[in-house]
């Protein structure tokens, strides 16, 4: 589903308080997606994580087979996301992340883009741990800016589900 939000009143802050929000979320961001990276290539003897992908043509595929008590890895192409893209001091002022739920529960997030060494954005793999007895796994993809844009896909607000075998 495609939806562009935009908030009619700006929030009241400096701009150095808005500055060190921003990197704060940015680093953040950053460590989030390196303790939560994986190899995308297993380890000799090993089954590789299945990997969902959503590409730019809007087709969804999963290769490998989801199971409980193993990672899921997201790959997300933000060709499919391309309302929000402001800029701020020559770099991009943005971001996609994967929202998700497993059987249910607590929404969790996981970033699918993040700023690279030009302050461009960069699609990254989101792997996902899937804890022993899941069932299913929900997800949605929400890309955001500075400026307030909000986007979404989450087919049509349905979200994407999987079903995830033991």
């Amino acid at each position: 589903m495609r939806l562009t939000h935009r908030p009619t009143a700006r929030p009241t802050r400096s701009r150095a308080a808005a500055v060190r929000a921003g990197i704060a979320i940015l680093l953040g961001v950053t460590a989030a997606t390196l303790a939560s990276a994986a190899p995308a290539s297993a380890a000799p003897g090993t089954a590789a994580a299945p990997v969902i992908r959503f590409s730019p043509d809007w087709s969804t595929t999963v290769e490998g087979a989801i199971v409980a008590n193993a990672p899921v890895l997201i790959d997300f192409d933000p060709a499919r996301l391309p309302a929000c893209r402001a800029q701020y001091a020559g770099g991009d002022a943005w971001s996609i992340g994967v929202e998700y739920r497993i059987d249910g529960g607590a929404v969790q997030r996981r970033p699918v883009t993040e700023l690279n060494s030009n302050r461009r954005q960069v699609k990254v793999l989101a792997s996902l741990a899937l804890g022993a007895g899941t069932q299913e796994l929900e997800l949605w993809f929400v890309s955001g800016d500075r400026a307030g844009c909000r986007e979404y896909d989450s087919q049509y607000g349905a979200n994407y589900r999987f079903a995830v075998a033991s």
